[in-house]
């Protein structure tokens, strides 16, 4: 059992020191999809209250499915902030641009922008109204209805 240990210990022992340096940039980036995943739990949350009976059975509810997807996005991202150090080190190590910072810069204001819309949708606060004018209202994407409907039933009510 000790001959296929060492090696093996050995082998994610030197992944660990080629990898340390994307730590950091990995953290962060996780925080931010983590971030990401709850306020798009909050919306949906919202939607549940604001919209009662009508909005989805599903709504308000943790599900596994989506939480695949974050496996799924994590996988990525990871990958690319790997790949961007690698990029970094061997190819454009003397132009003096970190590719690890650029690719998680990216991710991080990808999940910010994202943090942004789950958080002015369906919110009826003065700032959300204002982002809506450049924010995309996530509602109808992310929990699969249609507001037009949902609107037209509330205002008839």
């Amino acid at each position: 059992m000790k001959v296929i240990l060492r090696p093996l210990f050995s082998l994610l022992g030197a992944t660990f020191a080629l990898l340390k340096p994307t730590l950091p940039y990995i953290l962060i980036c996780t925080l931010a999809i983590f971030y990401d995943c709850y306020t798009a739990w909050q919306l949906d949350k919202r939607v549940k209250v604001k919209f009662g009976e009508q909005a989805p059975k599903k709504s308000g509810k943790f599900r596994s499915s989506n939480f695949g997807r974050v496996i799924h996005t994590l996988i990525k991202v990871y990958a690319l902030i790997i790949l961007a150090y690698f990029i970094n080190l061997y190819i454009t190590s003397g132009i003096g641009i970190d590719m690890t910072k650029v690719a998680a810069g990216a991710v991080c204001f990808w999940q910010l922008w994202s943090i942004l819309e789950n958080e002015s949708s369906c919110n009826d606060a003065a700032w959300a109204r204002v982002a809506q004018k450049v924010l995309v209202d996530k509602t109808e994407r992310h929990l699969d209805i249609d507001l037009s409907d949902l609107k037209k039933k509330d205002y008839e009510d």
